[in-house]
């Protein structure tokens, strides 16, 4: 993948993310005021002039789809010659109903752990399964009763998300659920990450290998910065 394309699309295709990545790529093409050569809207011409231009335009499209896949993807692709041909392709093969892709997410979902996972690419992939399953969900929902049903999601999130975390963050969830009310999924994760920093800070200092000169010219003593890192 060059390093144009590695920016314009930060989701790759590996055969099993085809929501996110189809998401992706439509933002991505319909801001470049091209999605009408993957939708098929815009037609080639039969002005010769034209046609070249179109062809170009095209084949710009077709080389962002190749250079955003797998490259096991790629060979399969050869016998498209126009980007509606590859992205029809793609869709035929990879794309699964809503029924079937709803099972799947609600079985990753309920087997989703952090395990090795950092806190922060636990909580990335677990916002990203529970975004795709509620995209589903959503759309089968009256709008008069939507923000019930999101109100349940997000108290559900919150529990899953704590309840899948390492067992050296328990006293940590504990303390967050016992605050009144009780905190959002982001404010819990955001309490999580600052707990973490702050018993480093603490590990740090305790190991006499915390820098306190940045503190010294504002005349505070380093027993006052130290209480400060571990209040939380």
């Amino acid at each position: 993948m060059t390093s144009k394309t590695s920016n314009l699309f930060n989701v790759r295709f590996t055969g099993k993310n085809y929501s996110a990545w189809e998401f992706q790529f439509q933002v991505s093409v319909t801001g470049k005021e091209l999605w009408g050569h993957v939708d098929g809207s815009d037609l080639a011409p039969t002005d010769s002039t034209k046609l070249l231009q179109w062809k170009v335009k095209d084949a710009r499209v077709m080389s962002w789809i190749l250079g955003s896949v797998d490259p096991l993807i790629v060979i399969n692709l050869k016998p498209s010659k126009t980007t509606k041909t590859m992205w029809e392709y793609l869709k035929k093969v990879y794309y699964q109903d809503n029924n079937a892709r709803r099972f799947q997410l609600e079985n990753d979902i309920s087997n989703y752990s952090q395990c090795n996972l950092s806190i922060q690419d636990y909580y990335s992939g677990f916002q990203n399964l529970w975004a795709e399953y509620t995209d589903i969900i959503y759309a089968k929902i009256p709008y008069e009763s939507l923000s019930v049903v999101q109100q349940v999601h997000e108290q559900t999130k919150r529990d899953q998300f704590l309840m899948k975390l390492q067992s050296k963050f328990e006293i940590t969830c504990s303390n967050l659920m016992n605050r009144d009310p009780l905190p959002s999924l982001d404010v819990c994760f955001g309490g999580i990450t600052a707990r973490r920093t702050t018993s480093l800070y603490t590990r740090q200092f305790q190991a006499g290998q915390f820098n306190c000169s940045c503190f010294c010219g504002s005349g505070k003593r380093k027993g006052s910065e130290y209480e400060q890192y571990t209040m939380l």
